[in-house]
């Protein structure tokens, strides 16, 4: 039996460079893995196949699940047959938030079953099939916070470090990534601070009142113009005492930048009591 955390993500920027001949939107982001996580256990069974039970019913437990979609995948390419794999998927991370859940479902599925089955896979390998279930899984694999480009297929390091306590909002309803991109359209708007001035950094040397400088997000104003929510809720989370605030990924969830645990607590608090479904606390995870 192996048992394994499933990190969400936050975008602290997203920036969309333009269509690739592929299909797929050329990106540059900064992405942040924090400590909000759904819970994976694997465990090998008696009769052949894989077996996925969620928490939550209205989650895939088929082939439309990502980490399903990890098991069959990895058990494929590596030649296993016969075997008979369950997975239980406790979920913590709101569905079709901008969060990464499914994504980081898939990619510890790809880790965990490699140990429970005794593989060995070359990390180029998992790479690959990580992008073969889809272009956030292999930030997953990669080191916290990253710096990604392309489709989502190339994962550096990034020197940026915040030392900020995270409060993420799900206003309650999901938000379509196909849908955020198809409505996007490119501007020439320029930013104060690009993603290339942003690998510069070192050691976290940006102070809290320049941290809102530092966040962009290319499909806020798309998502936000469908839905108003978004720029409430972000409001709302400076209202509370966030240093900085913005909607990550493709939303719908949207998180605050706190200086310290007990105002991002009490903020907590302030943005339930102002009716918003789901507000988690978590910090930076860093590897």
């Amino acid at each position: 039996m192996i048992r394994i955390l499933a990190p969400a993500k936050i975008n602290l920027s997203l920036q969309v460079l333009g269509l690739r001949p592929d299909g797929y939107h050329e990106i540059r982001s900064i992405v942040q893995k924090i400590s909000l996580f759904d819970r994976i256990t694997l465990e090998e069974e008696t009769q052949p196949g894989i077996r996925l039970v969620c928490d939550q019913p209205d989650i895939p437990a088929g082939p439309g699940n990502l980490a399903y979609r990890a098991a069959s995948l990895l058990m494929e390419t590596a030649g296993v047959r016969g075997k008979g794999i369950s997975i239980i998927l406790e979920k913590h991370v709101p569905h079709g938030a901008g969060l990464g859940g499914g994504s980081s479902d898939a990619a510890a599925v790809l880790l965990g079953l490699s140990e429970l089955l005794g593989l060995s896979p070359h990390p180029g390998l998992l790479h690959e099939i990580a992008l073969r279930i889809g272009s956030d899984v292999p930030l997953f694999l990669g080191p916290s916070p990253s710096s990604i480009e392309g489709r989502g297929d190339l994962v550096k390091p990034s020197l940026l470090r915040l030392p900020a306590f995270y409060l993420v909002v799900f206003p309650g309803f999901p938000v379509s990534t196909q849908w955020a991109y198809t409505n996007f359209r490119l501007t020439k708007k320029t930013r104060k601070y690009t993603i290339s001035s942003q690998k510069k950094v070192d050691g976290g040397g940006i102070s809290p009142d320049r941290w809102q400088d530092l966040l962009v997000n290319d499909l806020e104003t798309v998502v936000s113009g469908r839905h108003p929510e978004i720029a409430r809720c972000r409001e709302d989370l400076v209202r509370f005492g966030a240093r900085a605030s913005l909607m990550s990924g493709s939303g719908s969830a949207v998180f605050g930048l706190f200086e310290n645990p007990d105002t991002a607590q009490r903020a907590r608090k302030g943005i339930l009591s102002e009716g918003w479904p789901f507000a988690a606390l978590a910090e930076p995870v860093f590897s």
